[in-house]
């Protein structure tokens, strides 16, 4: 596998009962290669499990980051919230593709779906960093894509790679206005009071490209 921008596969968790996750990785990977010639796809960014509708989770429990969440609503409740919100965000996901596939756009690849037992935020990343890197022309942003850490790095990785960055409704993302967007979102979460390392460090992956 080619080496990629950001992503490492030094990953904090290496394997799951002797299920190694870089094999894992391949393997998607090598479905994706039934599927998709190189440079073929279009890749639709889109909240998952960190964004505008987490924060307004947060807000509502008067709390400033997932960890402090669970830690008020206990491990039961937590898990039946965060799934709600990933769902949710799921949900909004696929619609946001199916429009585009409405549009007549062909090969758009939405990544919520796509599930696989004990991955973490970081190999999800991973996987979908090979994917934009290997398979994707253009990547689609949907709606308030600027507050997920998932959707911003996903930018990054774009706009290193020189593809087409669009909005939902077909607009080009220059890097200069994305990098206006995330700082604008970074302000106000901050202001808000809540605690967005990610985010902020995502904010200079960009300003450095």
């Amino acid at each position: 596998m080619q080496q990629l921008y950001y992503g490492t596969d030094q990953f904090a968790v290496t394997e799951f009962e002797k299920r190694k996750v870089i094999d894992e990785i391949n393997l998607s990977m090598s479905a994706f290669n039934c599927v998709f010639a190189d440079d073929e796809a279009i890749y639709c960014s889109s909240e998952l499990t960190t964004g505008k509708q987490l924060y307004k989770v947060l807000q509502k429990h008067g709390v400033r980051s997932r960890e402090e969440l669970q830690e008020k609503l206990g491990a039961e409740e937590f898990k039946r919230v965060k799934k709600e919100l990933f769902d949710s965000n799921v949900a909004r996901g696929v619609q946001f593709a199916e429009e585009l596939r409405k549009r007549g756009l062909v090969n758009v690849v939405t990544p919520g779906p796509y599930y696989a037992p004990d991955f973490t935020q970081q190999h999800y990343l991973y996987l979908w960093e090979v994917f934009i890197k290997e398979k994707a022309y253009e990547v689609r942003f949907s709606y308030d894509w600027q507050y997920s850490n998932g959707c911003t790095f996903e930018y990054a990785v774009a706009a290193r790679k020189g593809i087409p960055r669009l909005d939902h409704e077909g607009n080009s993302i220059e890097l200069a206005t994305a990098i206006e967007k995330v700082e604008a979102a970074v302000d106000e979460l901050n202001g808000a009071g809540f605690l967005i390392p990610i985010l902020q460090y995502n904010l200079e992956l960009l300003k450095a490209i």
